[in-house]
């Protein structure tokens, strides 16, 4: 068969699937780190040689060595994609095998977001959607990218970071309007995109998306974000792992004088309650409490990580904006913030992993001693066209093939809203930016 020069999300996907089912058939090893392993080794391959080395031989055995010196390189060259020490788990026989399949695909020539996307659905499969962890869709980003407009010169976090959806998102944002290349995309990919997660497979994969975006070296780190400060944390970051590491311990080492992320772009995780007594009592929102939803103190986090004047856009489920339990929640929140916007999205949004209905809420932190004015207007939309089907199949637009940005195939009204926040915060005299 010859070798592809394009591919579909759906073509890669369905080499995913084909890889799993050669792989669970005869090995008994995980498929994702398996398939994860053959990726990295290809993409390694593709990027770094000029004859290709990834590719059947004519005995077994020689090609599996040839892809174990694959993921030696890029251990070394990408270090945190790869478990350390990692070597292809199969045998001789199935890997040979495997192999093949994959040979059939140039993933370089594929587009950036069909990558993303085939990256997204190896973690969403291997996941299945567990303890609320669900991907943001890619213009349900965009959108929160295109309303925060952030610039060069600002930080941008990512606190429960996934993939990497948002931060890709922002990247390329910056990269299209101020028209950086090379040295310069590392440099900012560098010193000015953060993402942070406890999921060790998302990071590994979101690291591996920033490494095809342009970006050798890249801030995503496994951490809980919700662990706050304690006495300990004037401990070196090399005598901690990360079931004491900090957001604060990872910046003081980074950046010395880090004040607080310019912008935070998040999805937190819709379920699951926290009831350990020490986090609870370190948080306001939750003080006193003997548990309370995660995706709560991922907002009161969210703002002590902002910086005076800082803006961040997170989804949250509906009941959070309306339901009377939360009432406290939204008074606290307007203290700390100005609430810019409010922005509804549809009940198809995260399906096929959810039914949940969320909104994203736009905010800037407010200086310590700032009070909320009568006058603070608010930004309110509510999306009518959410892009999916009931069964969580994208829609796209008329005359609209698969290929191109998804921002400009999917049937979702978000230009719309974009627009309409740009001309509230112009006759608000909103300044978002430095």
């Amino acid at each position: 068969m010859a070798k592809r020069h394009t591919n579909r999300v759906y073509d890669l996907e369905s080499m995913f699937v084909r890889l799993e089912e050669l792989v669970l058939a005869n090995s008994g090893e995980n498929e994702f780190e398996e398939v994860f392993k053959l990726l990295i080794a290809k993409l390694w391959d593709e990027k770094n040689t000029k004859t290709r080395r990834f590719k059947v031989r004519a005995d077994n055995n020689e090609t599996y060595s040839e892809v174990h010196a694959l993921l030696r390189e890029a251990e070394r060259a990408w270090p945190g994609i790869l478990e350390p020490g990692a070597r292809p788990g199969l045998t001789p026989e199935h890997l040979q095998v495997c192999v093949e399949a994959l040979s059939n695909h140039s993933i370089l020539d594929s587009t950036f977001e069909v990558l993303d996307s085939f990256f997204e659905f190896m973690v969403s499969r291997a996941a299945k959607g567990t303890k609320g962890q669900y991907f943001t869709p890619r213009y349900v980003a965009e959108l929160c990218v295109r309303m925060l407009a952030p610039h060069s010169t600002e930080t941008v976090l990512d606190p429960a970071c996934g993939s990497g959806g948002f931060l890709v998102h922002a990247l390329n944002h910056v990269i299209k309007h101020e028209q950086l290349k090379g040295k310069l995309i590392a440099n900012y990919c560098e010193t000015k995109l953060w993402g942070f997660d406890i999921d060790d497979r998302a990071v590994r994969v979101a690291k591996a998306l920033m490494v095809l975006s342009g970006d050798g070296k890249s801030n995503i780190i496994r951490v809980n974000s919700l662990l706050k400060e304690d006495g300990n944390s004037l401990l070196s970051t090399q005598s901690k792992d990360v079931s004491t590491l900090t957001v604060e311990d990872v910046m003081r080492t980074h950046r010395r004088r880090h004040k607080g992320f310019d912008i935070i772009l998040t999805n937190p995780p819709f379920a699951g309650e926290v009831r350990e007594r020490q986090m609870l009592d370190s948080y306001q929102v939750s003080h006193g409490k003997i548990r309370i939803e995660r995706d709560i103190l991922f907002l009161e986090r969210c703002v002590e990580l902002l910086r005076t004047g800082g803006r961040m856009a997170i989804v949250l489920p509906h009941n959070k904006f309306a339901a009377k339990e939360f009432a406290k929640v939204r008074s606290w929140l307007i203290q700390h913030c100005r609430i810019l916007a409010v922005v509804g999205l549809g009940r198809h949004t995260f399906l096929p992993h959810t039914h949940q209905k969320a909104s994203i809420l736009f905010v800037q932190k407010r200086a310590e001693r700032q009070a909320a004015t009568i006058d603070e207007n608010i930004y309110f939309a509510l999306s009518e066209k959410d892009g999916k089907t009931s069964k969580g199949k994208l829609l796209l637009k008329e005359n609209r093939t698969e290929d191109g940005p998804i921002w400009d195939r999917v049937d979702h009204d978000f230009d719309e809203i974009v627009t309409g926040f740009r001309t509230f915060c112009k006759q608000e005299n909103i300044r978002l930016g430095s």
